[in-house]
């Protein structure tokens, strides 16, 4: 065979070796196996979610509002600052608060330091007297995210967004210690021991005032109604020296709007043996002999109103009313001394005002 066919038919039967190791995946030397398949590629990371919109997201914690109560006087100084700041804590406790307490704050001190308190960021502050009132509506528009509240009364709160007030019925409170005090008296002589004229204490006196002009149809007799005024609220002397000079014109039955300064006109109705009729706060571990029972104010329900309703975002910037039919102006139970006649009197005349049939004018008042 000639050499040129040799070659050929050699290179014939390589490349048809080659052909059968190629399909039985074995040509490429020896021992050897065809690489693996490469792996799929992996999956693309789904996209990260968008960005929530502003103002949304999870809850977050709300903090505390930061709350502060003023006093004109130290909060030992008698039941209105004692059993108010008792109250204003109870509201620190549904607010989760530190109940923080400023004493002896002026009237005249009163616009620097609702103004200082604006200025270091204060939620709330509580003025704890009406005698505040001048000094809260000229601060408050300075600062419109506090909240200024008062507790006692307020006149109105000028439109201004921020000012709130728990206004007792100061007439009512009037009308029942003069009603109490004509159906306890024998001598129709009846007394009071007032303080200064701020509008508390004037519409205190108009109440009393009123009873006595309807002492004969709501008492069943008539009474004689005398208001002697000290000018303060700290000078237990004076008010002890008016309570004196009214005993001694035949006033059998006293009471006082004179805050602190009251303790010095039960000091003579005890010196006197005169029955005394107890105010704000029951009196009656005061002269437990003389008391005969006392009207007070429901401090708690006020102070828990304003703490709920801020908690809830539904303070309002109104005068709440508090009044004998809503229960913000009591009367102590038992009495100190009971008297069968006078506790029906007062029974009678409570469940007339709440059914509307005794109106007490709420803005009638007496000045010195």
């Amino acid at each position: 065979m000639p050499e040129r066919l040799r070659i050929s038919r050699l290179v014939v039967l390589i490349a048809l070796a080659c052909a059968i190791a190629i399909t039985a995946g074995a040509c490429g030397g020896d021992g050897e196996t065809a690489a693996p398949p490469a792996p799929a590629p992996a999956p693309e990371p789904p996209p990260p979610p968008p960005p929530a919109p502003a103002g949304e997201g999870p809850p977050q914690a709300k903090p505390s509002p930061r709350i502060v109560q003023l006093h004109p006087d130290a909060v030992t100084a008698g039941g209105w600052y004692r059993d108010g700041t008792a109250a204003f804590e109870k509201m620190a406790a549904i607010l989760g608060s530190e109940a923080v307490v400023l004493e002896r704050i002026t009237y005249d001190e009163g616009p620097a330091t609702l103004r200082r308190l604006g200025q270091e960021g204060w939620d709330i502050i509580v003025s704890h007297s009406s005698g505040y009132e001048s000094a809260v509506l000229e601060v408050a528009p300075e600062f419109p995210d506090t909240w200024f509240l008062i507790y006692s009364d307020l006149s109105t709160t000028n439109d201004l967004p921020n000012v709130a007030g728990w206004a007792v019925n100061w007439n009512e409170v009037g009308y029942m210690a003069a009603a109490i005090a004509c159906a306890a008296s024998s001598t129709g002589e009846i007394g009071m021991v007032n303080s200064a004229p701020i509008p508390a204490m004037t519409r205190w006196g108009g109440g009393s005032t009123q009873l006595a002009e309807d002492s004969e149809a709501v008492v069943g007799k008539p009474c004689n109604f005398n208001v002697v005024w000290t000018g303060n609220f700290f000078d237990a002397a004076a008010a002890k020296q008016a309570a004196l000079s009214m005993i001694n014109n035949d006033a059998d039955v006293l009471f006082d709007a004179a805050d602190a300064a009251g303790a010095g006109a039960v000091e003579a109705a005890v010196q006197e043996g005169t029955k005394y009729i107890g105010g704000v706060v029951d009196q009656c571990d005061q002269a437990p002999e003389t008391i005969v029972t006392s009207v007070i104010m429901n401090f708690d329900i006020a102070y828990a109103q304003m703490g709920n309703l801020y908690k809830d975002g539904e303070l309002e910037p109104i005068v709440y009313p508090e009044n004998v039919a809503n229960e913000g102006i009591l009367v102590t139970r038992p009495f100190c001394n009971p008297d069968p006649d006078v506790e029906a009197t007062l029974d009678d005349i409570i469940a007339k005002i709440g059914a509307g049939e005794i109106v007490v004018d709420a803005t009638r008042e007496i000045e010195p």
